[in-house]
This record gives C-alpha cells, sequence and structure tokens, in this order.
C-alpha cells in the first residue's frame, strides 16, 4: 500500500460527496486518471479465473493470484479505494456541516483548485491542434449545457419530491408482502442496469455529475426510494449496472487515449473547465421544508464577509494544487 495513493483516494473521497464536484475531476488534476482508467481496464475474466484458482490451495494458484494482482495494479487501487472510504465514512458529516453552513467558501475552495489544477492535464497534451481545441471546446459547451438543462423550477419540484421520500416513514412491509417482494415488470431492473452503467460512466469522466445524469434520466428518485425500502432487487440491478458502466467506461477512455491522445486529453480538460460552471460559489436560493436549495449561478449583489472568505477559500484550493505541482516537479513525489 502506498501512502500517498490512499491519501489522494480520500480527495477523490471528499469529491465525490460533494453534489456536482466528479471525482474523475481530481483524479485527473492528481495526475492519477489515466493510470486509475488502465487498471480498472486491465479487470477481466482473467482475474475472475486467478481468484477462482486460490480454491486449489496449492502453489500455482497462489503464484497465479499474485501475478494477476500485479498486471491490474490492484496494490493501487486498492489504496485508492481505502483512501476514498476512509474520507467518505469519516468526512461525510463534516463536508455535508460545512455545505450547510458554509456552501459558497467550501464550494470556492473547490473552483479555486480546480481553475488551477487544470495545468496538470494541460501539460499532458503534445501537440495543439485543430481537433485538440475543438474537443475540448466541444466537452465545455457539453457540461454548461447539461449543468444549466434544468431550471430553477425544475430544481425545486426535484427537491419537494426528495423531501417527501426522506420524510416519508416507510415500512419494510410495502416492500416485502408476506416475505416476498412486490413485482415489477422486468423492463424495470432493466432500466435499473443501464441506469447504473450511465450513472457510473459519468462519475469516471471528469466534470460530470453522475447523480444529476440519473436526475435527468428520471432515474434519481426511484433509486433513493430503492435504499430507504431496501429493494434489495433494484438496487442489486443498478449494482450489476454500475459493475457493467465502470469495466465498458474504463475500457472505451483507454482506447481513445491510446489512439487519439491528444484529442481525449483536450477533451478531458474541457470538461474540467466546464466543470467550473457546475461548482460556481454563487447560486440562488430557494427553500423547501427546512432545506436549502441552491438555484442558477449568480454573481454577487455586494460584498461581505461569506464573498470574502469564498474568495479566500478559492485561493486557498489554488495555492495547495500549485505547491503540488511544484513539488511533483521537483520530483519529491512519484506518480
Amino acid at each position: 500500500m502506498n501512502l500517498l495513493d490512499i491519501f489522494r483516494g480520500m480527495i477523490i473521497g471528499v469529491a465525490n460527496i460533494i453534489p456536482g464536484v466528479s471525482g474523475g475531476t481530481l483524479a485527473l488534476v492528481l495526475g492519477i486518471f489515466e493510470r486509475l482508467i488502465g487498471a480498472i481496464h486491465k479487470i477481466s475474466f482473467q482475474t475472475i479465473s486467478a481468484s477462482i484458482g486460490l480454491l486449489r490451495f496449492n502453489k500455482k494458484g497462489w503464484n497465479d493470484f499474485t501475478a494477476e494482482l500485479k498486471r491490474i495494479d490492484a496494490y493501487f487501487l486498492a489504496s485508492i479505494l481505502i483512501g476514498a472510504m476512509i474520507s467518505i465514512g469519516a468526512l461525510a458529516k463534516l463536508m455535508t456541516y460545512f455545505l450547510e453552513h458554509f456552501h459558497d467558501p467550501t464550494y470556492g475552495f473547490f473552483w479555486g483548485l480546480v481553475l488551477v489544477s487544470a495545468w496538470v492535464p494541460f501539460k499532458l497534451i503534445k501537440k495543439h491542434t485543430f481537433f485538440s481545441v475543438l474537443a475540448a471546446v466541444i466537452a465545455i459547451a457539453g457540461v454548461i449545457i447539461l449543468s444549466s438543462s434544468v431550471s430553477d423550477e425544475e430544481k425545486i419540484n426535484r427537491e419537494q419530491t426528495k423531501y417527501e421520500i426522506e420524510t416519508q416513514k416507510t415500512q419494510i412491509s410495502d416492500t416485502f408482502v408476506k416475505g416476498k417482494t412486490m413485482q415489477k415488470p422486468p423492463s424495470h431492473y432493466l432500466f435499473m442496469v443501464f441506469a447504473g452503467a450511465i450513472g457510473i460512466s459519468a462519475m469516471i469522466l471528469p466534470g460530470i455529475s453522475g447523480s444529476f445524469l440519473l436526475l435527468l434520466m428520471g432515474a434519481y428518485f426511484t433509486i433513493l426510494k430503492a435504499i430507504t425500502e431496501l429493494d434489495i432487487l433494484t438496487l442489486g440491478a443498478v449494482s450489476i449496472g454500475c459493475l457493467i458502466g465502470i469495466l465498458a467506461c474504463s475500457r472505451l477512455i483507454t482506447y481513445a487515449l491510446k489512439r487519439w491522445y491528444d484529442v481525449t486529453t483536450s477533451f478531458l480538460l474541457g470538461l474540467v473547465f466546464g466543470s467550473l460552471v457546475a461548482i460556481w460559489p454563487f447560486k440562488g436560493i430557494a427553500t423547501v421544508g427546512e432545506k436549502t436549495v441552491y438555484l442558477s449561478n449568480v454573481l454577487p449583489s455586494s460584498f461581505g464577509l461569506n464573498e470574502m472568505f469564498t474568495i479566500l477559500a478559492a485561493l486557498v484550493g489554488g495555492i495547495i494544487v500549485w505547491i503540488f505541482i511544484k513539488i511533483e516537479k521537483k520530483g519529491n513525489i512519484g506518480a
């Protein structure tokens, strides 16, 4: 296990807690996106076969298994996963508190972090061509259009629906009748597999929020309700979709990077720049129940303590990334 990779995983985990912030963005700016995608891409039936080979309980089975772990960069994947789980478990409540009480400075911190760290994928581009610039522009436009595709009224209505689901007293008997699961059509589970695949693929890509895409597909509240009602079959279908999506998306990205490296990297860079619109800290505000709903981006109408701390947080986020870039440039931190 590598302590630095665990720390990187913790940063990615924190990003996944923040609505609108993509873990893929942080993986890209931390310089581990290609390695992470490549490692996931290597997971195959060979990995399953080597794992089953352990059941032979002999030296060959063990040697094959350890060789497979090395081939798929399993220790790196485990370090990232452990770090993400640590930060999600330890910091989820803290980040929720910051988002509820210091929304603008929290997003300001990530805004500054993402802005400065865009230099990381930019320097990876070997040659700037018309197609690489076009790819970046398309990515920026795509994220901006996607992030603004839901009106303020729709955001309020969806938050109202979510509020009603969360406050509803759900009984397990609503899902399980006399020990049997309530019947849903096969199309429901097929759609949940599809939704899981799309959602997890979006979470891998920089600049795109998986939960936001699930909202657009109309699957977000279905999955939320499945969690509250312990609908095992629906959650199982979503999990299968996530597995399919993460393996398929990693293979697609790996292929694109090998075939069109500069264009693909430029596209990823565009996603990062586009995400700056999605995580802009200053937004309109509405209230649903006891919860604040953040609407479209706005410019501050005044300059008070909140605005000052938000700008300061953005500077701190940017400075932290700049320091890491300088340290890595000197070779004191290995990738």
